[in-house]
């Protein structure tokens, strides 16, 4: 709503208007087709939303598709409530069968929140409303959730409940990087057919002209379904909590006696060492995005500089050199959105652990609970850093190839920051996890993706100063291209700090489980 809203106090109202909003739309969108599909009629309402809202829609179904599959299938396995349910008589098929109707009623009702969102939005006496095209895109929203929802049920069965989350996020990024990379790099093009990504873009019905491709849709809604079926398939010959293909490995007689592994006696170390594997992948995965981003900012950036249209827009985002700028700009508010997952990824399992008894077999050693909320914070801020300094190299690395000169000392403080950054929702979370621990992610999920808006809203509304420090994305900055914000960044640490000082606080009030 707040983006169709949007739409009239940029575009203008006027025929001429429009057009050059829609020219400087179309030639800005002509060198972001490796991330976005193309728009079509961008000086229509409809046309703008499409292009502005839907595709950013689609990652975020598509997220919550991989939240959800995962907790349905290895969450839950972890807290004994699948096998209750298999207790009860219910047949695999059918408990599968009822999480996929489940989703899809939620999507059905999330992909309708943002047509209506739409329509309450729209102006009735400039533009009328397309509804069979909204009723298209709504069911073409709800087919991508639904297709990945059942495709990261697969690959929850494939793997193991501490892998699951980590190996679905893996194949879904890699099919919708198969995608949108394909329109820039030639040797994808051949591959696109594999992502559902493709088949939501064949169809652009809220555009004025667009097509609907009943074709792509009906493989969409088909991989949905074949998934769905495999996942049960999968489920029925798989032992709970084990994967359904399991590495061979040498038999051995059981050992109750503690490890003699010296990091799990070092609190933090123990921490870290625990989850080494996830943070192995996060660091490879967050070093290889980075440095595609830097060739991608290459072969952006060369192309813009010679479109005299588009310097209003340069001079919006420039605070320096042209490269370490754009680098900046897109590049680390996109690995914000990385660091953000992460930290949420980890307050998820702090919330997990209040539940399945861990929290609980820590606290029996006896360690004190402020202790427990400190070494979080401290591993988190650890595990950030070694992301965070991954990235640095990589961006360093490929920005040398590329000839692109980049302040060192600006990208080390650049990717540092991204720890308060982190931290800052790592404690909205641990505030959450000891008041509310099942609904911790979601609402954290929730506060990431508004504070994420609220940065790219508050330009067009032109809100006030304070409502863009609410988002930690405006406090975090360009510091790569116009150095350290310091006010952003005090108000970054100081709510960690108080964050984690009040969720110890909580946490000593509460029983654990309750």
């Amino acid at each position: 709503m707040l983006n169709t809203v949007g739409f009239y106090r940029v575009a203008g109202h006027t025929a001429a208007e429009r057009a050059a909003f829609a020219r400087s739309i179309t030639v800005l969108a002509g060198q972001f087709t490796v991330l976005l599909a193309p728009p079509l009629r961008p000086d229509t309402v409809g046309g703008y939303i499409e292009f502005r809202v839907y595709g950013a829609l689609a990652i975020l179904v598509a997220v919550w598709a991989l939240a959800a599959a995962a907790g349905a299938v290895r969450g839950d396995e972890e807290k004994g409530l699948v096998e209750g349910v298999l207790a009860t008589g219910v047949s695999r098929a059918d408990a599968i069968a009822a999480r996929f109707l489940a989703f899809a009623a939620g999507v059905v009702v999330v992909a309708s929140s943002a047509a209506l969102g739409y329509i309450a939005g729209v102006d009735r006496s400039q533009d009328a409303i397309d509804v069979t095209g909204l009723l298209t895109a709504t069911m073409l929203l709800a087919g991508l959730g639904l297709c990945c929802y059942s495709l990261s049920l697969v690959v929850c069965q494939l793997v193991s409940a501490r892998f699951a989350t980590a190996a679905s996020g893996i194949v879904l990024l890699a099919l919708f990087l198969t995608n949108s990379l394909s329109r820039t790099i030639d040797a994808l093009r051949a591959w696109r057919w594999l992502s559902p990504f493709h088949y939501y873009e064949q169809s652009q019905p809220l555009s004025p002209g667009g097509t609907f491709d009943v074709r792509a849709t009906e493989v969409l809604f088909g991989i949905a379904v074949v998934a769905a079926v495999t996942a049960a398939l999968a489920f029925a010959f798989r032992d709970l909590g084990s994967p359904l293909f399991r590495l061979p490995v040498r038999a051995r007689q059981p050992d109750h006696d503690p490890s003699g592994v010296i990091f799990w006696r070092a609190p933090i170390l123990r921490g870290l060492y625990d989850r080494r594997i996830g943070l192995l992948v996060w660091m490879a995965g967050f070093a290889a995005l980075a440095a595609l981003f830097v060739v991608l900012t290459k072969e952006i950036v060369k192309p813009l500089l010679d479109l005299a249209a588009l310097q209003p827009f340069l001079n919006s985002i420039v605070k320096g050199d042209i490269y370490p700028s754009f680098l900046s700009f897109i590049w680390f508010a996109f690995g914000q959105l990385l660091i953000a997952g992460y930290a949420i990824t980890q307050v998820g399992r702090w919330s997990a652990e209040d539940g399945d008894g861990r929290l609980e077999l820590t606290l029996a050693q006896p360690v004190s609970r402020t202790a427990i909320v400190a070494e979080r914070a401290l591993v988190l801020a650890l595990g950030t850093l070694a992301i965070a300094g991954a990235g640095a190299v990589a961006v360093a690395v490929q920005a040398h190839r590329e000839g692109i000169d980049l302040n060192t000392g600006r990208l080390v403080i650049a990717s540092v920051l991204l720890v308060p950054f982190a931290a800052f929702f790592a404690a909205i979370g641990s505030v959450l996890a000891a008041r509310v621990p099942r609904a911790t992610v979601g609402v954290l999920g929730g506060f990431a993706f508004a504070s994420y808006f609220i940065g790219q809203l508050a330009p067009i509304f032109k809100w006030p100063a304070w409502v863009e420090d609410l988002s930690p994305f405006h406090l975090y900055g360009q510091p790569l291209a116009s150095g350290v914000d310091g006010v952003g960044l005090t108000i970054l640490i100081a709510v960690a700090l108080f964050g984690f000082a009040g969720s110890a606080l909580l946490l000593q009030r509460r029983d654990i489980g309750a």
